[in-house]
């Protein structure tokens, strides 16, 4: 392979025997943590732009890790050589698009989120004791942003658009107060798409505290579930509301599947555990329906046309359909600038849109029939490996967590794709691609499945250290 035959004669050369034996080197990978660290915040509160610049530069510094480190190979797994496949589709698209210089725009805004994904999956690959520390930080800042949502609809802060139709609600107590966070841009979407994608790691610091039969760390991780799960609903996101169900949805399959293996069939399953699962499905269905503004934001979505949300949806999605039909094989080209272009001549009068607001039809369009179809195929296989891993006896207990954790995301964030596209936002795509890139780190080694490495004690040493500066 050529890029293995670059790496091996470049490691023998003299420039590279003095990068190795510098002080960056020799620190390269606290430095690439804090880098890591730094990406993974700057989402809370940065511009795009800096979101971006952060992850291009975690990205470079695990490229010149991998090239002056002695004995490093480049080797793709199946599943990234799909992901390989899919940019290919989508630089052919590119080449055929009518507004190249736009779409290139577009393009160099996903090779920076796949080299993102690339780049973790080899820092974490080579220093998967980082794993934990990042699932506690992701955790925290979930906390901090439901805290903020939910302030925001308590207070009724003022929306900054019109993001609500209510002209069908008399009562202005039906009226939901749409929380947005500290994200940029300001859009209730975008926090709800954010805090989708992050209550899969709050699963994950759930599931370790509870292996290391941590009782406050559970309390701790519990906390921080409830607030953010009551903090999507502050926001008023309805496609975020079916990625939240999704989530449940999946997340209950899979106890009850554990409970039903454990102890056989549901009656033999202990009181305590039905207790459970029955007390939060009676909280689910209290907050939906005693809390009258979240149950007007419900029902709305069955009303179709009446509501002008969802109307100037499904115009969008009529004229996005067309635009697949005309360029179903190459596509339009990526990028909402590119698509604003080109969507003009399909879209009704007044109805104009940056985007298809499907994640699945978004791909279709700006790429076509085969990108689509390579990109779930994508994910497809993830899912595959995810099933096959879980049911692997030789993996260690956390690793299962970490991994199912990968399959409540994809679900959670496809589901909530299905009518939305906040999903192709930095905030979302770095830590979207960041829990892929543990799963790879953790199941698949050089194409195949490996037995879990990490012994219990290493692995909880973070968790520790993390209650004696807390004084747990």
């Amino acid at each position: 392979m050529f890029i293995n035959q670059f790496l091996a004669r470049f490691q023998k050369t003299k420039l590279a025997s003095i990068l190795k034996d510098s002080l960056f080197f020799n620190n390269i990978d606290k430095i690439l943590f804090t880098l890591l660290i730094a990406t993974i915040i700057s989402t809370t509160f940065m511009p795009t732009g800096v979101i971006g610049l952060l992850a291009i530069v975690f990205a470079l510094g695990c490229f010149f890790r991998a090239i002056v480190k002695t004995g490093e190979t480049a080797e793709l797994s199946f599943i990234n050589k799909i992901l390989i496949f899919y940019l290919l589709v989508v630089i052919i698209s590119l080449m055929g698009s009518s507004y190249f210089i736009l779409s290139l725009k577009g393009i160099l805004k996903t090779f920076v989120y796949i080299a993102f994904y690339f780049a973790s999956v080899y820092f974490l690959s080579e220093n998967r004791k980082k794993i934990i520390p990042l699932v506690f930080l992701i955790t925290g800042i979930m906390g901090v942003e439901s805290v903020i949502a939910i302030m925001q609809n308590v207070s009724h802060i003022e929306a900054i658009a019109t993001w609500q139709d209510t002209t069908n609600l008399s009562d202005p107590t039906h009226v939901i107060s749409r929380a947005y966070g500290t994200l940029l841009p300001y859009n209730p979407n975008l926090l709800a798409g954010y805090l989708i994608t992050g209550i899969s790691y709050i699963f994950a610091f759930i599931g370790i505290a509870a292996f290391n039969k941590d009782k406050k760390l559970i309390l701790t991780g519990a906390s921080v579930f409830l607030l953010t799960f009551l903090a999507i609903f502050a926001t008023g996101c309805r496609g975020a509301y079916l990625g939240l169900f999704a989530f449940i949805f999946a997340l209950f399959a899979a106890v009850l599947f554990l409970l039903k293996k454990k102890f056989g069939s549901f009656k033999q399953i202990k009181t305590k555990y039905k207790l459970m699962l029955f007390g939060f499905v009676a909280f689910l269905m209290g907050i939906v329906l005693f809390v009258p503004s979240i149950t007007q934001r419900i029902l709305s979505i069955f009303t179709l046309r009446k509501d002008s949300s969802i109307s100037f949806r499904m115009n969008v999605y009529e004229a996005c359909y067309q635009m697949f039909l005309d360029n179903k094989f190459l596509g339009i080209g990526v990028g909402n600038k590119n698509f604003r272009e080109i969507y003009g001549l399909y879209m009704k009068t007044g109805f104009d849109a940056l985007g298809a607001y499907s994640v699945p039809l978004e791909i279709a369009v700006e790429s076509g029939i085969f990108a689509f179809i390579s990109f779930f195929a994508f994910l497809l296989a993830i899912i595959y490996r995810i099933i096959k891993y879980l049911n692997f006896k030789g993996a260690h207990p956390v690793h299962k967590i970490l991994v199912f954790s990968t399959l409540l995301i994809i679900i959670s964030t496809m589901a909530h794709g299905l009518f939305d596209t906040v999903f192709f936002r930095p905030q979302i795509q770095i830590l979207f691609w960041l829990n892929l890139a543990i799963f790879h780190s953790i199941v698949i080694k050089r194409g195949r499945l490996k037995k879990a490495r990490l012994e219990g004690k290493t692995i909880f040493n973070f968790i520790q250290k993390f209650r004696k500066k807390l004084n747990f």
